[in-house]
């Protein structure tokens, strides 16, 4: 399971030190009006964890940030994720979609969330009740390879 995207839109690698997850919509790619985090203020880096992705979905419009998603009774309190808040446009942009992995850098545990729905309550209310979005713990057999497991790797660290 491969997934090639780690950097932030800034250029910086999220796995470094001072990077990580940030609801702000100008963290992660640039006009792509989405962010998701475990804390509440868009300023705030939580720096225990980290994203990579193949997919990242688009939004226009007006930005809203979303109620607490409660998480914990999905994959991802396995990795100590009890919930999620998002920033987002008001408008979802035709074929894209959110395939990414959520590392805790701590321990490389991961879990993939994908959402293939066109509705922007489907990325807004990350839920597995909605049929387009799936939330599934990564075995770490099956990675995820990460631009950044290939650094420890060469690093001598994996």
């Amino acid at each position: 399971m491969k997934f090639d995207n780690i950097n932030l839109a800034s250029g910086i690698s999220g796995a470094r030190d001072g990077q990580g997850l940030k609801k702000n919509f100008t963290h992660y790619v640039t006009d792509s009006k989405y962010g998701i985090s475990t804390k509440n203020n868009a300023a705030t880096v939580d720096e225990d964890y980290y994203i990579v992705y193949n997919n990242w979905p688009k939004f226009t419009g007006a930005t809203r940030n979303s109620d607490e998603i409660d998480t914990s009774s999905t994959d991802l309190a396995g990795i100590g994720i009890s919930s999620l808040r998002t920033q987002i446009g008001t408008t979802h942009v035709a074929a894209t979609s959110l395939d990414c992995v959520i590392v805790r850098k701590s321990d490389r545990k991961a879990v993939r969330i994908t959402i293939t729905g066109t509705n922007r309550a489907h990325y807004e209310d990350i839920n597995v009740s909605e049929s387009s979005t799936t939330i599934t713990a990564i075995d770490p057999s099956d990675g995820p390879r990460t631009p950044e497991t290939g650094r420890l790797i060469n690093l001598g660290y994996a």
